[in-house]
C-alpha cells in the first residue's frame, strides 16, 4: 500500500465497512425479527430482501453521481442515513414500517456507502492488494459480528443488531476527512465501444452471478432460524458463525494464490459442488459439531467462488462499464432470493 495513500484506503475501508455490516449480520437479523418481535420466517425474510434490494438499487445509481458530487459529502450523507435509519429501528414494531425503514436505510444509507467505499478502494495506485485488505476486514468484522450480535440481540432485542451498525457509522464519519474528493479522469476505450457485440458475454456473467447469489446468499442468512428449528442455543448458532467466517478467509486467499495456475472452470465447479453437497446435507439430526462443519465448510466453498466469478466478469469487460454492477448484481441475487424464500416458506 502507498503510504501516502493509507489514510485514503482507510477511510474507504471503514466506509465500505459500515456499509455492509447488515449483510454480515443479516443472519442474526433474520433470526432475531422472528425471535424479538415475532414476525414469521416469510416476514422476516421479506424485510432483509427489502434492505438488500435498497442497497442493490443504490449501486445502480451509483454510476449517476459517482462523478458528480464530492466524495466526502456524500459519505457522511450516506453514514447519517445509516445512523438515523439504524436509530430509527429500535423503535418500530409494525411490519410494514419496518420494511420501509430498512428499505431507505439500505438505498440511502448502507447501499450508499457501499458503493462509495468500493468505488474510492478502485481509485487507489493498488487496488487489487487494497481490495485485499477491505475483504480481510469485512471477514473479520463479520466474525466478530457472529461472535457478538446473539448476544446482544439476546440482551437488546433488535437494537442489539442496529446500534453495533450505528456505532460503525459514528467511527467511519471520523475517517472521512481523509477520503478523497473524487476519482480519477479515466479515458473511455474506444474500441470496447465499438465492440458492442462482446458486451452480451459481461451481461451473462452478471447473471450467473445473480442466480448463484439467489441460492447460496438466502441459504446463509438462514442459517439461525434452521439453528432454531433444530434446538441449537442462538449463543451457540453465533459460536458456529463466527468460527465459519473467521475461517472462511481461507476460501479467497486460495482463491488468489490458484487465480493465475489454473483454469477457473475448475476451482469454480468443485466449489459449486461442494456447496450443492453442503446444502443437501442439512436434514435429519444434526449435532452443533456437524452445523458447525458444514457452515465453515460453506462459507468457505462460497467465498472461494467470488473471486473467479468476479474475475471472469472483469476479465470480459475490459471498459469496467460492467464490472461496476458486480455488486448491484450480488445484493440483487440475495434480495430475490428472501424474495422466493419468502413465497414458499409458510409461516
Amino acid at each position: 500500500m502507498n503510504n501516502k495513500e493509507t489514510p485514503q484506503v482507510t477511510a474507504a475501508i471503514l466506509l465500505s465497512c459500515a456499509g455492509i455490516f447488515m449483510v454480515f449480520g443479516m443472519p442474526f437479523f433474520v433470526g432475531g425479527l422472528i425471535s424479538e418481535l415475532g414476525f414469521t420466517q416469510a416476514q422476516a425474510n421479506l424485510i432483509s430482501s427489502a434492505e438488500i434490494a435498497g442497497m442493490a438499487l443504490s449501486s445502480l445509481l451509483g454510476a449517476a453521481w459517482i462523478g458528480r458530487f464530492n466524495w466526502r459529502h456524500v459519505a457522511l450523507f450516506a453514514l447519517f442515513a445509516v445512523l438515523a435509519g439504524n436509530l430509527l429501528s429500535f423503535y418500530v414494531e409494525n411490519f410494514q414500517v419496518l420494511v420501509a425503514t430498512r428499505f431507505i436505510t439500505g438505498l440511502v444509507g448502507h447501499g450508499t456507502a457501499f458503493a462509495l467505499g468500493v468505488a474510492a478502494i478502485g481509485n487507489t495506485s493498488q487496488p487489487d492488494r487494497n481490495f485485499g485488505f477491505t475483504i480481510a476486514s469485512q471477514v473479520a468484522m463479520g466474525a466478530l459480528t457472529a461472535l457478538i450480535v446473539p448476544k446482544t440481540i439476546a440482551i437488546y432485542g433488535i437494537a442489539g443488531m442496529c446500534a453495533p451498525a450505528a456505532i460503525l457509522a459514528v467511527v467511519a464519519m471520523a475517517f472521512i476527512p481523509r477520503l478523497a474528493t473524487s476519482g480519477h479522469a479515466q479515458t473511455p476505450d474506444s474500441n470496447q465501444s465499438k465492440r458492442t457485440g462482446i458486451l452480451i458475454l459481461p451481461l451473462l456473467g452478471l447473471l450467473v452471478m445473480i442466480i448463484w447469489q439467489m441460492g447460496v446468499g438466502p441459504f446463509f442468512n438462514n442459517l439461525v432460524p434452521y439453528g432454531i428449528s433444530i434446538q441449537l442455543d442462538p449463543s451457540d448458532i453465533g459460536t458456529a458463525l463466527f468460527l465459519s467466517t473467521g475461517l472462511s478467509i481461507i476460501g479467497p486467499l486460495t482463491a488468489s494464490a490458484l487465480a493465475n495456475k489454473i483454469n477457473r472452470k475448475i476451482p469454480v465447479c468443485i466449489a459449486l459442488t461442494i456447496q450443492l453437497l453442503i446444502i443437501l446435507s442439512f436434514q435429519g439430526d444434526i449435532t452443533w459439531i456437524g452445523f458447525t462443519i458444514r457452515a465453515i465448510l460453506f462459507q468457505t466453498a462460497w467465498n472461494f467462488t467470488g473471486p473467479f466469478l468476479m474475475g471472469m466478469i472483469a476479465n470480459l469487460d475490459e471498459s469496467g462499464r460492467y464490472s461496476v454492477l458486480i455488486p448491484a448484481s450480488q445484493l440483487g441475487g440475495i434480495a430475490l432470493g428472501h424474495a422466493v424464500i419468502a413465497s414458499l416458506v409458510q409461516g
